[in-house]
């Protein structure tokens, strides 16, 4: 009698990886045609981290891996002025990448910090790192080639990483990836630190009424 039933989510769960996959195609022939926009807000990327990461725990769980969040440090302030949606994407992306390729008993990491780069302009740097397979030099070189796929035994649009990269890009970030074959893969992303003007009127007005 469960069997109507378990076919039905099925057909679900398929129609939302198709749906999935076409916005993100369509997403990025946006970005190739330029019309791809950021909607900035103002938000805590440590504290979204934080609650983005809640999805993987599970996972982590099921497939016995250590899942290390290390981005709970006080000191460092990230507040800035992102487009959340698209950071979402970004970061879900690079986790399900590396849960795709960490073996059981393995380790992904996250982890958070800032620091100072060109023009002493100030950066968030996050850092998504496994202990998993490991990319070839061959394929490491067109990691981030849209619908390019590394292994056809792990099903995948072949389109995350390169819509990753637009994304970040978008925000005048960069993102780089280093890995070791049989040792892992640690993909780094560098977004300039902004809080948006919208932001700092609203406190301006607060001081002034003060």
């Amino acid at each position: 009698r469960d069997q109507p039933r378990s076919r039905g989510l099925g057909d679900v769960y398929k129609r939302q990886i198709l749906l999935r996959l076409v916005n993100q195609i369509l997403d990025f022939r946006k970005y190739e045609n330029g019309k791809l926009e950021l909607v900035r807000t103002n938000m805590d990327l440590r504290a979204q981290l934080q609650e983005w990461s809640h999805a993987f725990q599970t996972l982590a769980l099921r497939k016995h891996i250590h899942f290390v969040l290390d981005v709970n440090d006080d000191r460092t302030d990230c507040l800035m002025a992102l487009d959340a949606e698209k950071m979402e994407r970004v970061y879900f992306n690079l986790l399900s990448n590396a849960f795709k390729f960490t073996p059981e008993n393995g380790t992904i990491t996250v982890t958070l910090s800032t620091l100072i780069k060109e023009e002493n302009r100030r950066y968030v740097r996050l850092v998504v790192a496994d202990t998993g397979s490991g990319i070839s030099v061959r394929h490491i070189r067109h990691i981030f080639d849209r619908f390019y796929q590394m292994d056809v035994n792990h099903a995948g649009s072949g389109i995350g990483l390169a819509l990753a990269k637009a994304f970040v890009e978008l925000h005048g970030g960069v993102i780089t990836v280093d890995s070791v074959e049989g040792k892992g893969t640690v993909f780094t992303v560098d977004i300039p630190m902004a809080v948006s003007y919208t932001h700092l009127r609203a406190h301006e007005t607060e001081a002034e009424l003060v």
